[in-house]
């Protein structure tokens, strides 16, 4: 047996005993059980955040180069700012001035101007009595607490979507402090890797893909995202904007999400409704729901809030291909690229257009008659909330209508449904599943649990920041994890979170730290400015213009292409980053997951472990596989994990004496500290031969690497 198949035998008995908790003890429960009666807990009213801000200053660095921009964030001694066209610059404090430092160092302590302490505390707390109340009815027992080990896996992937490092774990295992948990929360919680993770996190909800449609680059909605995450700009601007934006993608990055369906509108209402709503109306496009309320009318009405918007200049389109035809020296490819993203756009007009299909079989419309726009209600009182008093007589002022009141606080779904949304994200379960059906709020496992997080929500006014720092010092959110649950025997109700597979992005991220170390939170990509040069002036389109766009595009080739499979490609990236450059190592561009073409190919690391092909919302999975295996077993990232370059390796490499380097290692990919048991038998190892590198290549082959617990 190799040195490395014997400390893998000897590591896996021991450390499999530590991967998956026991269940948590449940009372028996009869087969269709009656629900559980719940008194009510009264909670306390959380105040809504003050509207805080944007910090604007002309920065100078010691050098005496100045930029306007609009601070972020200081996390540690990394400073984010923003400029007015969106730039994004991540940077060592440094290299500026005294006073800017001094004036960074300022800004950071106004920006935590959130919810203060008292108020966390207290609405975590509210958190913490509603779901114990649901669980003591069910005789139930909340979790242990979670180990300080366990909490630093944990909160390093959700709130910042990598594992730490060993010099990141082992400075807050060393901290003694009462309030180390806190302080930690709120430090993750500004830095660079939190805008990452988020961003992962909504391009999946979103679809943010590199190429839409027809192949056509769709950079700048990418980078709109990007730059707005790193803004903390609020759910609800951010969802106001991508509903509201007006032009062309090439001008407005925001209008991708709607152009995402330019060609089929209707399927782009119906995942609009699910994804900002959580009501699940798709059925109801070609037929009454047969499951649910909805009827195929109510669709359509929803539907004709954007019976105005046009999304194709179909006459530009027209002028371009004649002039493709007219000049056989045009590239035609090139041509109808160039035609495609320029005609692409969001416009009102001053007539909606929407009508009932031909096919239409109900009493209370006609086939072909126009449809008049009409606000979907949950309640018999929800036509009385200010949110529903919208003016639907001018045409184009539908969409904007439509935009105030999906992201009014007034609006019965909005909050709940991102509420929902996120606990999921967190806790590995929505209080209410599916998270694309909310509709019937008496099904959720706990509704009170649902109802307050919504409070928080609005609260915060949709800044999904604070409102994860709400639930992150829950006591619920801080207790040991629980197994995957039986639903057959009833909900789950939160014992604490549920035992999670990192997802592809997690486990990508995790992998690029170890291997090149924090630094890698600081690489930025952002390719929408490469095709700014192909944006055709308004009014009449020349040859020579178009000849111009062609010869732009030829000498892009490269950063806006992908391959037919769907997945992007990494070839003329290095461009486009920001910040610091990635490193390549094994044939492996070692750029955080959100810093990589949207989807990677279907052959890279990430598609191998679970990220979705963004074609339809949510479309990531978890689910195991045997190349899977082969990747961390044999794969380049297996290489790129026992390179005695590495981070990771390079950390322990010089630790003094096998029980520190052991200690390192397992800090590194395990966040935690080893038992006696696998020290020992490290060590013992190392002794008989095993290398560094090949005690880092078994941890990161272990079910604990992959797992939060």
């Amino acid at each position: 047996m190799t040195p490395r198949a014997l400390v893998l035998s000897v590591l896996t008995v021991v450390l499999s005993a530590a991967v998956l908790p026991a269940a948590p003890k449940k009372k028996a429960t009869k087969a269709a059980a009656a629900p559980v009666k719940v008194q009510p807990v009264v909670t306390t009213p959380v105040r809504p955040l003050e509207d805080r801000p944007q910090i604007w200053h002309v920065w100078t660095d010691e050098q005496g180069r100045k930029v306007e921009a609009m601070f972020c964030g200081l996390s540690g001694d990394i400073i984010s700012l923003q400029t007015r066209d969106s730039r994004n610059y991540r940077f060592s404090l440094a290299i500026l001035t005294p006073e800017d430092r001094e004036f960074a160092k300022a800004c950071a302590g106004q920006q935590k101007g959130g919810f203060s302490r008292a108020v966390v505390s207290a609405a975590a707390a509210d958190i913490d009595r509603v779901v114990e109340a649901r669980l003591l009815a069910d005789g139930q027992k909340p979790n242990r607490p979670a180990t300080d080990e366990e909490f630093l896996k944990r909160i390093y992937v959700d709130a910042i979507g990598r594992t730490p490092t060993a010099e990141e774990a082992s400075a807050f295992l060393a901290d003694a402090s009462a309030d180390r948990r806190e302080r930690l929360i709120d430090r993750l919680l500004q830095s660079p890797g939190y805008s990452l993770q988020m961003y992962n996190w909504m391009a999946d909800l979103l679809r943010a893909k590199d190429i839409l449609g027809k192949r056509l680059p769709a950079f700048t909605f990418e980078d709109w995202l990007k730059a707005r995450i790193g803004a903390n700009a609020t759910w609800d601007v951010m969802v106001k904007e991508m509903i509201t934006a007006d032009g062309r993608m090439l001008d407005t990055g925001a209008a991708g999400f709607l152009l995402f369906d330019a060609d089929m509108p209707l399927d782009g209402v119906s995942n609009l409704i699910t994804t900002f709503l959580g009501s699940n109306m798709s059925c109801a496009q070609c037929h009454d729901h047969p499951l649910a309320d909805w009827s195929q009318r109510q669709f359509y009405e929803m539907a004709a809030f954007l019976g105005a918007t046009d999304m194709k200049n179909e006459s530009m389109l027209g002028e371009i291909r004649k002039l493709s035809r007219a000049d056989s020296g045009l590239n035609k490819n090139f041509v109808r690229l160039i035609g495609e993203m320029n005609a692409l756009r969001l416009a009102d007009t001053d007539r909606n257009r929407l009508t009932f299909p031909k096919d239409y079989k109900y009493e209370d419309a006609k086939p072909g008659e126009s449809v008049k726009p009409s606000l979907i209600h949950w309640d018999e009182g929800d036509a009385r909330r200010q949110s529903y008093a919208v003016d639907t007589k001018s045409p184009a002022q539908l969409r904007d209508q439509f935009a105030r009141w999906l992201t009014s606080p007034d609006n019965p779904r909005f909050a709940t449904n991102i509420a929902n949304r996120v606990w999921r994200k967190v806790f590995g379960m929505a209080v209410k599943e599916p998270v694309d059906d909310i509709d019937d709020m008496s099904a959720a496992s706990n509704p009170q649990l649902l109802a307050h997080l919504t409070q928080v929500m609005r609260a915060a006014r949709f800044d999904l920041r604070e409102f994860q720092r709400v639930v992150f010092n829950s006591r619920t959110y801080q207790s040991a994890a629980s197994p995957m649950p039986d639903l057959s025997k009833g909900p789950y109700l939160f014992n604490g979170p549920i035992v999670r597979r990192l997802t592809a992005e997690q486990v990508w991220d995790s992998v690029v730290v170890a291997a090149v170390g924090p630094s890698a939170d600081n690489i930025l990509l952002r390719r929408g400015d490469n095709l700014k040069p192909l944006t055709l002036p308004e009014g009449k389109v020349t040859v020579a213009l178009v000849r111009q766009a062609a010869d732009q595009m030829r000498g892009m080739k490269g950063k806006a292409t992908a391959k037919k499979s769907g997945g992007g490609s990494e070839a003329g990236l290095s461009t486009g980053y920001e910040g610091e450059k990635p490193q390549t190592r094994q044939g492996l561009l070692l750029a955080r997951a959100s810093e990589l073409p949207q989807p990677a190919a279907e052959t890279h690391f990430l598609r191998v472990f679970g990220q979705g092909d963004r074609m339809l919302s949510n479309s990531s999975t978890v689910d195991g596989s045997v190349p899977q295996v082969l990747q961390l077993m044999n794969g380049p990232v297996a290489r790129l994990l026992t390179d005695a370059k590495s981070h990771a390796v390079l950390n322990a490499t010089k630790e003094s004496g096998p029980a520190a380097q052991v200690r390192s290692l397992y800090l590194s990919f395990l966040a935690r500290n080893p038992t006696p048991a696998e020290a020992t038998a490290a060590q013992k190892a190392l002794g008989e031969g095993l290398a560094l590198t090949d005690l880092a290549w078994t941890l990161a082959n272990t079910r604990e690497f992959l797992f939060i617990r």
